[in-house]
């Protein structure tokens, strides 16, 4: 009942302004700046220009704009450039560093070399460490030992008991040195040092060297799976840069054609990224190699895996990789 009442009372209204003259307006001016105005300028509204010569100088501006055909207001975003100096600049230095990394090591194995130092191998320090004035007969050569040298004189010994435990000291000591009718006792052990033979390969290395080495890297399950992933890797990385780069500098089309066109482009460097991730989870999955791949490289394992993955990927991969995220980002921005 009351909503019959509203609606009723609503169409009087509406009829009664309808049959008012033109002349007669429903709300002042005051009313209709607080309004749109949302009360910003509370109060009574100002004059929004200082004088009549003011307004009338602006009022001859806008003929002539319209004169001319300019429709658009000043200092509108609509006029700004969608692509600014400092964007081009910085998607042409992460492209060019992309270029850069191929000449940087993509791929690198080692193998490991165990060589070992005797014990009868001397320092260039010990010979700095004997003392001045030293006679020729009491003369230590060190080595690589790790308890102090002890020299001791037997014919100066008086008591035979003492003379044997000294002796059978010596008989249970590593060997030793003697020098001027002294017994060096040592304690020195061979030590391991471990040296990688490492080779690496480049972006131009890698596609060239897939005659030889693809013939292992295809053959070995999720092994072949990565090898294919990464060489579409290998592909984009030179595609996509270049590409960016003509359309920076290179192409003829202007403002938002251009921008939108870019803004494609740059989204493409998406799939790098994805495909490195997916060769990365791939790697957990592992698998065996169909070859001795042990005997070749020592990083590479005997079978294939996160740690081989890691071991076989160098610092151009990194790099570009660092590089596809910044550009495909910079994307969103435009």
């Amino acid at each position: 009942m009351a909503d019959k009442e509203k609606k009723s009372e609503s169409q009087q209204v509406s009829g009664s302004h309808g049959g008012q003259s033109g002349s007669q307006n429903r709300i002042d001016d005051a009313h209709r700046f607080r309004y749109i105005g949302f009360e910003v300028f509370p109060g009574k509204p100002r004059d929004l220009f200082k004088s009549d010569a003011e307004r009338q100088k602006l009022v001859e501006q806008l003929k002539e704009k319209r004169e001319k055909g300019e429709i658009i207001r000043d200092h509108n975003t609509l006029l700004e450039e969608r692509i600014s100096f400092g964007e081009r600049l910085v998607l042409a230095v992460a492209c060019l560093i992309i270029i850069g990394s191929l000449f940087l090591p993509w791929y690198s194995a080692y193998t490991e070399t165990v060589t070992e130092t005797k014990p009868g191998q001397t320092a260039p320090a010990a010979a700095e460490q004997t003392p001045v004035g030293m006679a020729d007969s009491a003369e230590v050569v060190a080595g690589l030992a790790d308890s102090v040298a002890e020299a001791i004189d037997s014919a100066a010994l008086a008591d035979a008991a003492f003379s044997d435990s000294v002796a059978a000291a010596g008989e249970q000591a590593d060997p030793g040195s003697a020098i001027g009718g002294e017994q060096v006792i040592h304690s020195a052990v061979a030590r391991k040092k471990v040296v990688k033979d490492v080779s690496s390969l480049t972006w131009f290395g890698a596609l060239g060297a897939l005659g030889s080495v693809g013939g292992y890297v295809f053959s070995s399950g999720m092994l072949a799976l990565s090898g294919v992933l990464m060489l579409l890797y290998q592909l984009l990385a030179i595609a996509l840069p270049v590409f960016t780069l003509y359309l920076l500098f290179g192409s003829k089309e202007k403002g938002d054609l251009l921008a939108l066109k870019l803004k494609r482009t740059l989204k493409l460097n998406w799939i790098p990224v994805i495909l490195f991730m997916v060769v990365f989870v791939l790697s957990f999955f592992g698998g065996t190699y169909s070859f001795d791949a042990a005997s070749m490289f020592d990083s590479l394992g005997t079978s294939y895996g996160v740690g081989a993955l890691a071991n076989a990927l160098s610092w151009g991969v990194f790099v570009s990789l660092a590089m596809f995220v910044m550009v495909a980002a910079k994307g969103i921005e435009i």
